[in-house]
């Protein structure tokens, strides 16, 4: 299984955010760089996959609201991929 961590909270603008993970995870280079993309780039994923992410994201200081809908993503796509496995961790 492919383990992903993911760590969101470095970033505190959508920008720099979507970029990190489109490097992260491989996106192309056609990726849309936004929550709607990413959630059909991870609906693409087809190898089994575990996504870590830290509720640290949600803080104000970080991404605050846009961080609290990239949690939203990640689950609602892991839900609709068996590929998908997500671990939220505080």
């Amino acid at each position: 299984m492919r383990k992903i961590v993911v760590e969101a909270e470095r970033y505190e603008n959508p920008e720099e955010l979507q970029e990190y993970l489109q490097d992260l995870f491989g996106f192309p280079g056609y990726y849309g760089k936004n929550l709607d993309a990413l959630y059909d780039a991870l609906a693409e994923i087809d190898e089994k996959t575990q996504i870590i992410i830290s509720t640290q994201v949600t803080d104000e200081e970080n991404l605050g609201e846009y961080g609290e809908r990239l949690l939203e993503v990640f689950e609602a796509a892991a839900q609709d991929n068996d590929n998908l496995k997500v671990k939220i961790t505080k």
